[in-house]
């Protein structure tokens, strides 16, 4: 087992204007200092920046998504972590994390040995506690060290036995560190500084909430079970290697008193970790069970899934000295209309609340009825509310993608929000919107309608959990928030008015019309296509009854030479991006969102 330490080794020089205590003749001291954790193989996500991996080392061994009664869950096992301000983990660049730092008032052993013409003999072991520096006398010499702990305030690292066989605790954080080369101690004060590593396998479970976009408001039920998991042994105290076959191993057992809150926003937790530590061994079973889960909305209400409970078995095979991660990251679940799965309610973007910290890109609760909140009306292609999209395709990003987890949602695509509407492909754009002036599209098949909204009963995907049979999460129900048609253009940012509200609801799609139709014949721009929906009160020529057609609107495609893609603002309502499933194995994956 190979380790990367970092000594740092130098005299003093004394100081005239400083009182230093006067060591014997033939002794010195040395002073020990913890310099850090070495996490190198651990990748460090804040949700901020994307992660930079070797391609030698894939980050995610499996990962795949669980729909469930009520949520859906992303399960993965990777090598990733979530800064926690216990570990306080610093990275470069704020991309990969080299070390962490250790919690000032943790214990660590220190053993020296001298070396007699290159015979290492056991000379003491002093208790050091992690942010003071106390000094160590010795008598000159040249000396090897080694430094042990337990990564706790607590339990203390027992001194050596009659020999350098050192057996390790179950389940504990062991951490060793040894000089890489040794020390020649000649009458002046020396300093070590302390890199450790680890010995087990650290095994993080993470319990996140942030594709539900709203906290934990109690500890759910957890259970975390592994057979013959916990697995310990012996090590060679001079090297740091094991010596013998580990332990048979004991069960795992964890419960939600085992988890902890990680990086709490305004008091409201969105993610709990429970650690635990094992000696290397062949791939092992983790079974997890997960209920009794209440989230509190950013709308103040909450959603209780007492009737959802997931269980789920992944496999892992835990490396000594490497951190791994069991991620079950809880996600909304869509509602199945025809062949597309349809999120419960608009996109919005927000920012300036607790909530935005997390996650900026997020689904309504309750999926209400919103005219002119500007934080939901997108440009075709744009990604933040209230700003047009780069007239390069390079720059532009779709809002969809950068709910979390990252790629699971994405902008409907022309052939998905067609089966909605009356037209169909076949009286599209332009002369289907003449039609529905004269007050002679039919009614849209399979729509029901109310005063201020358009819906479509679902296939699946209903829960109580989100309310009743009717409710409006329930099913696929577009409020008329209305649409916004005119550019007004200052300083990148649009002057809106939003107009038909109470009367329209617009969606966009993520495609353009590019089939020579009639709007491009009759403009120099191009189309892009969205979804009008409306309800019609009763005329000559037909009842009342809920319509829903095909819009091509114009597009400037560079307004002015700003290079901005000039374009109507309308809401955007996600669907799940199948694509997903393969996008998300990739070694390059980083759940969450890079902004």
């Amino acid at each position: 087992m190979t380790y990367c330490t970092i000594t740092v080794t130098s005299s003093c020089t004394k100081n005239n204007s400083q009182t230093e205590q006067e060591d014997p003749d033939g002794q010195s001291q040395i002073t020990v200092r913890i310099a850090s954790i070495n996490e190198e193989d651990l990748n460090i996500i804040n949700g901020t920046k994307s992660s930079s991996l070797k391609a030698t080392t894939p980050h995610h061994h499996n990962i795949n998504i669980v729909e469930g009664d009520g949520f859906d869950a992303i399960i993965a096992v990777d090598n990733i972590s979530p800064a926690t301000t216990k570990t306080e983990i610093k990275a470069t660049n704020g991309i990969r994390a080299a070390s962490s730092t250790m919690e000032t008032g943790t214990l660590y052993r220190l053993f020296l040995y001298k070396n007699n013409n290159n015979t290492y003999s056991f000379v003491k072991s002093v208790t050091l506690i992690a942010g003071s520096e106390s000094p160590i006398q010795l008598s000159n010499g040249i000396y090897k060290w080694v430094a042990v702990s337990y990564n706790s305030k607590t339990d203390q690292v027992p001194d050596r036995g009659s020999d350098n066989n050192f057996t390790l605790p179950e389940n504990k954080d062991i951490l060793y560190a040894t000089s890489s080369t040794d020390l020649n101690i000649t009458g002046a004060t020396t300093p070590i500084a302390i890199n450790f590593n680890r010995v087990f396998a650290r095994v993080a479970v993470e319990i996140n909430t942030l594709g539900l976009f709203g906290p934990m408001t109690s500890t759910p039920t957890i259970t975390v079970t592994g057979d013959k998991l916990l697995k310990s042994g012996t090590i060679d105290l001079t090297t740091g290697e094991f010596i013998g076959n580990t332990t048979t191993g004991t069960d795992l057992a964890l419960t939600q008193n085992d988890f902890t809150d990680i990086n709490p926003v305004a008091g409201q937790t969105y993610q709990k970790v429970a650690y635990f530590y094992t000696a290397g061994q062949p791939t092992k079973d983790l079974t997890i069970t997960l209920s009794d889960l209440i989230i509190k909305l950013d709308d103040g209400t909450t959603r209780n899934f007492f009737l959802s409970t997931l269980t789920q078995t992944k496999s892992i095979t835990p490396e000594r000295g490497k951190n791994h991660r069991l991620l079950v990251g809880i996600a909304e679940s869509a509602l199945t209309l025809g062949t597309t799965k349809w999120a419960r309610s608009n996109l919005f973007y927000r920012t300036s609340d607790a909530l935005g910290v997390k996650t900026p890109y997020r689904f309504y609760p309750n999926n209400p009825y919103l005219p002119n909140q500007q934080e939901s009306f997108f440009s075709f292609k744009g990604h933040l509310p209230g700003r047009l999209a780069s007239a390069n395709p390079a720059n532009q990003k779709d809002p969809c993608s950068l709910v979390y987890p990252a790629g699971l949602w994405k902008t409907p695509s022309e052939a998905q929000i067609t089966p909605l509407t009356s037209n169909r492909g076949l009286l599209d754009g332009a002369l289907g919107s003449v039609l529905d002036l004269l007050g002679t599209m039919p009614a849209t098949p399979g729509s029901n309608y109310g005063t201020i909204y358009i819906e479509y009963p679902v296939t699946a995907g209903f829960n109580p959990a989100y309310g009743g049979t009717t409710s409006r999460t329930n099913r696929v129900r577009f409020y008329y928030n209305g649409i916004q048609n005119s550019v007004i253009l200052a300083n990148g940012l649009i002057n809106m008015n939003i107009v038909e509200a109470g009367a329209t609801v617009g969606i966009w799609s993520s495609d353009r019309v590019l089939d020579g139709g009639i709007l491009d014949q009759l403009s120099t721009g191009v189309g892009a296509w969205g979804y009008l929906g409306s309800t019609k009160s009763m005329s000559l020529f037909q009842p009342q009854r809920a319509i829903a057609t095909k819009s091509a609107g114009l597009l400037n495609i560079d307004l002015l030479g700003s290079g901005l893609v000039a374009s109507g603002f309308m809401n955007v309502r996600c669907v799940r991006d199948e694509s997903w499933a393969v996008a998300s194995t990739s070694a390059n994956y980083n759940p969450y969102p890079v902004l």
